[in-house]
């Protein structure tokens, strides 16, 4: 079989369609996008470690000086207003509770309750025990002084006197004394004139007068000399 020269046109074909196949495939490599590689690192596993936790110290309960608590046979004790069994009632306290104990009158005692107005509140003695000191218990013989306040030092109401300095009349100081203290002064009567003369009228004032002479006293005067001259006349005659 013997071979026959190609022509020049499917040489020139041929040649076009082999640039194009390699145009096309450098193209596609350029336009492709590299995918990330992922490495996965192996960690080494940490064993967890137990820190010692810290220990806080128990919280510290500072006790009242006096307390009272309710006796376990009494129940519910009721909290009142003031030492008396006809007062508002404010609550009741139980068993296995301490109040601090602030003041005593007669047979009630008067304790520390938060749900009291005043922030205090009076139980009656016998049905309640006290512990502590009890020489810190105020106690109490007039009823005023519960009213007047609670017993706390700031709320009780301090008596004070005060003292005024006096100095000799004729010293320095007295007369420094009533140069700062101003005196009363005394306004007098006002004078005003009458535009008809010079008569002058006097305006009443709230200033104390003279005593003034009854007027039947001159006319009794004036008739007893009518009648002394009368007889006179008539004894001449």
């Amino acid at each position: 079989m013997v071979n026959k020269p190609r022509s020049p046109v499917s040489l020139a074909l041929l040649v076009i369609f082999l640039c194009a196949g390699v145009s096309g495939a450098m193209a596609q490599r350029a336009s492709a996008t590299p995918v990330p590689a992922v490495l996965v690192r192996a960690t080494a596993e940490v064993a967890p470690v137990n820190l010692p936790r810290p220990t806080l110290p128990p919280p510290t309960i500072v006790l009242a000086p006096a307390r009272l608590s309710a006796l376990p046979s009494a129940g519910e004790v009721n909290a009142r207003a003031l030492p008396d069994v006809e007062s508002e009632l404010l609550g009741t306290i139980v068993s296995g509770t301490a109040y601090p104990a602030l003041r005593n009158y007669f047979r009630w005692y008067e304790f520390r309750y938060d749900l009291s107005p005043s922030g205090t509140a009076w139980v009656y003695g016998d049905l309640v025990e006290l512990e502590g000191d009890l020489s810190q218990i105020q106690v109490i013989d007039d009823f005023s002084a519960i009213a007047s306040g609670n017993a706390d030092d700031s709320s009780l109401v301090e008596d004070r006197t005060i003292e005024l300095a006096t100095a000799p009349a004729n010293s320095a100081e007295s007369g420094a004394v009533l140069a700062s203290t101003p005196l009363p002064t005394f306004t007098p009567p006002s004078v005003t004139q009458s535009p008809g003369g010079s008569q002058l009228r006097i305006v009443a004032s709230d200033a104390p007068s003279a005593p003034t002479v009854p007027p039947i006293l001159p006319i009794l005067a004036l008739g007893g000399l009518g009648i002394l001259g009368l007889l006179i006349s008539l004894l001449r005659a």
